[in-house]
C-alpha cells in the first residue's frame, strides 16, 4: 500500500522566497527600464517599494503632467518582462 505524503508550506517563508527572492531579478530589470524611460523628464519619479509583502516599482508624475502627456501609461506599455 502506498504511503500518503503531506506537504505543508510555511506561508511567511514561501512568501519571502517566491515574492522577494525569485522575483527580485525581474523587478530589478523592470526598475532599470522604468528609470531609463523616466530620465526624459525630472517630473517623473521612480522608486522601489520593498517594505510590503510584495515588491513594487512605482513611477509617479504630477496629475497635470500625466494628463497632458500620458507618460505613465506609455512607460507601462513599454516595459518588457
Amino acid at each position: 500500500m502506498a504511503k500518503k505524503v503531506r506537504v505543508v508550506l510555511n506561508r511567511k517563508a514561501f512568501g519571502t522566497e517566491v515574492l522577494h527572492k525569485a522575483v527580485k531579478p525581474v523587478m530589478d530589470d523592470v526598475q532599470e527600464q522604468v528609470e531609463g524611460m523616466a530620465a526624459v523628464d525630472p517630473a517623473i519619479k521612480v522608486y522601489r517599494n520593498e517594505d510590503t509583502d510584495r515588491t513594487n516599482v512605482v513611477a509617479t508624475a504630477p496629475a497635470a503632467f500625466e494628463q497632458a502627456h500620458g507618460v505613465l501609461s506609455q512607460l507601462l506599455g513599454m516595459v518588457v518582462v
